[in-house]
């Protein structure tokens, strides 16, 4: 997307699972998060954008802070407003906590983001190879959905 679309900045979906030490395997539950990452200076060399990637992903991945924007955003709400946000941002409705949410953190009214979400990888003798959609959102103008299965890597892209 950084070459492709000359994007500067992609949203970039994450599993907290493994960060968690509370974590029970098999729990249910919403354990995602997002995260931005800008890039600047882009080099013509894919390896060089690559890598470059790579390294802020990881730098990332390591600062809590960042993981956890979103929810420290939404946990500061009152527990009442925290369906009201996201009722109201996804539905149009006037709410204050809906509109500050949806527009500073997800810029929705204005889709200009670029987004990224990995499933993962799985190995499956039930599953000989499948493809992950994307959910739309109503920030994003093009999202990359990606799945690997049995060592097939597929991506699925949505774009307004």
């Amino acid at each position: 997307m950084f070459e492709e679309d000359k994007a500067d900045k992609v949203i970039i979906a994450c599993d907290l699972r493994k960060q968690l030490h509370c974590y029970s395997q098999g729990a249910l539950g919403n354990y995602s998060t997002a995260f931005s990452m800008r890039l600047k200076g882009k080099s013509s060399d894919t390896m060089i954008t690559a890598r470059e990637v790579h390294e802020k992903v990881q730098k990332i991945m390591k600062t809590p802070a960042s993981l956890y924007l979103i929810l420290q955003c939404f946990a500061r709400l009152t527990p009442s407003l925290l369906d009201a946000a996201v009722i109201s941002t996804l539905g149009d409705f006037d709410s204050k906590a809906g509109r500050f949410i949806g527009t500073a953190f997800f810029g929705f009214g204005s889709p200009t983001g670029y987004s990224i979400t990995n499933l993962g990888k799985i190995e499956s003798s039930s599953i000989d190879n499948d493809i992950f959609i994307p959910p739309a959102s109503p920030a994003i103008k093009k999202i990359k959905g990606i799945l690997t299965v049995n060592g097939q890597m597929n991506i699925c892209v949505s774009q307004r």
